[in-house]
């Protein structure tokens, strides 16, 4: 296939993405990619991801991102090294302090990190893909629920069902079933009865 076809794909993917090398220096990344790295994206190629990325800890030391002693535990850069020693997709949970701008107030951002190996030929490559879970996190942590409905307080401060919230702020799909104590509390003349009973 062509390379403009492949570049075309890059460019679609709606999560940011990031091409990086054994250090961690960003060769390519695609659009999806400034909102975590800024608009200018040719300003972050073969700036180490915490740096690009505004990590707090990337300027903790002269030598910069890779060489704090918060990067030994770097999620991000562990799955690079993972996946360029095994040679296999390494995927992690992170969540990660960084600054909004540099120099600026720090915010955390829970990611799901996906380090996938590959070889332009010259250099091994990872691919770094970095989806956003801040939502689904903060919607994991503290939900305002009716003690006795169930219903579930939106930010609007309208009550809506578990179902209704959670299609709103998730991409689940339910099916619908009933369990065995509702089935007898409420349908029991619907419960096929053996012959011995």
């Amino acid at each position: 296939m062509p390379e403009e076809y492949f570049k075309a794909l890059f460019h679609a993917v709606p999560c940011p993405v990031l091409i990086v090398d054994e250090d961690v220096r960003i060769v390519d990344c695609n659009p999806s990619a400034a909102g975590l790295v800024g608009p200018d994206r040719e300003h972050q190629y073969m700036h180490r991801s915490g740096e690009a990325l505004h990590c707090v800890h990337a300027g903790a030391t002269p030598g910069g991102c890779g060489h704090s002693e918060h990067c030994r535990d770097c999620v991000i850069r562990n799955s690079v090294g993972e996946a360029l020693r095994d040679g296999k997709t390494v995927r992690r949970r992170t969540r990660m302090r960084r600054r909004t701008v540099p120099g600026g107030e720090t915010n955390e951002v829970d990611l799901a990190v996906t380090a996938a190996p590959f070889s332009d030929g010259a250099k091994p490559l990872v691919l770094l893909v970095f989806e956003d879970l801040s939502e689904l996190m903060l919607l994991r942590r503290m939900v305002p629920i009716c003690s006795h409905c169930k219903k579930i307080r939106n930010d609007r401060n309208y009550w809506e069902s578990v179902e209704e919230y959670l299609l709103k702020h998730t991409d689940l799909e339910f099916t619908h079933s009933i369990c065995e104590r509702c089935m007898e509390e409420h349908f029991k003349e619907f419960i096929p009865r053996s012959p011995n009973r």
